[in-house]
């Protein structure tokens, strides 16, 4: 039996945040002796499907009767859908999912049921109010200030992370090298 613990953060800002979730999952492995824990760390938004994350190749990969840590539901997805989707995915491999901060260990029980589309169902309207606020920001900043421009500003004097690679990105475009494969090659 296997033990995954999977730690989800929004942005690479957010590390401490994933030194955290690990503490609460290595903490909770201890004490109910589940032996090790392998980490799989994630640096991409809950709003992003779940088998487009490391998420979806962990789910892939993991055997049967296997054991999931997260650390709270919006680790797994933010949609109702999302959560639903992964759960079914592995309830089909006999696997166990370990709902840390809430003590839940979810399985076919009407609680767990329950308790899933409940916290599906938060995690999602969490995510549609985030986004109205931020909506709701960006409308009445521009409202506010006309005459300003929204974004990054533009112009040359701002340097780029991009500036200290120039010149491979040049040799590698002069070899008709595609532009996505470069930027996967260069981070």
């Amino acid at each position: 039996m296997a033990v995954y613990g999977y730690l989800r953060v929004s942005t690479q800002q957010q590390h401490q945040e994933e030194s955290y979730q690990k503490s609460q999952l290595l903490s909770y492995a201890n004490d109910k002796k589940l032996g090790n824990v392998e980490f799989i760390d994630d640096v991409v938004s809950g709003a992003i499907s779940w088998k487009k994350r490391k998420l979806g190749q962990l789910v892939n990969d993991m055997e049967d009767d296997s054991i999931l840590l997260v650390n709270e539901f919006s680790r797994l997805a933010r949609s109702l859908f999302d959560i639903l989707e992964v759960l079914k995915s592995l309830k089909e491999k006999n696997c166990q999912v370990h709902i840390v901060r809430d003590g839940m260990i979810l399985g076919d029980d009407m609680n767990s049921k329950l308790f899933t589309f409940l916290m599906g169902l938060v995690g999602e309207i969490e995510k549609d109010l985030i986004q109205s606020r931020v909506s709701e920001g960006v409308s009445n900043y521009r409202a506010n200030n006309p005459t300003k421009s929204w974004g990054r500003p533009r112009g040359s004097q701002y340097a780029s992370k991009l500036d200290l690679k120039r010149e491979d990105i040049v040799l590698l475009l002069e070899k008709s090298i595609s532009k996505s494969s470069i930027a996967k090659m260069l981070d």
